[in-house]
């Protein structure tokens, strides 16, 4: 076996071991992964930053609630 492939060989390897690995979670481990997984993607967000996300996706009423509670 030769030890060259293509990009599109190797991404397929990378999303099946990526499969095995989120099969072989339960759903705690694959929601703590998730919320670990968001965090890593967000934690160097400003506020502004932070702040339009949630209210395009979840609503001004969602960001007022979250600052009053925090």
């Amino acid at each position: 076996m030769t030890n060259t492939m293509t990009k599109e060989q190797l991404d397929q390897i990378k999303r099946s071991y990526a499969e095995m690995i989120v099969d072989g979670m339960d759903m705690k481990l694959l929601i703590e992964f998730a919320e670990d997984s968001i965090v890593e993607n967000i934690k160097n967000y400003e506020m502004e930053d932070i702040k339009e996300e949630i209210v395009d996706c979840y609503g001004e009423d969602i960001w007022e609630n979250l600052i009053r509670t925090e």
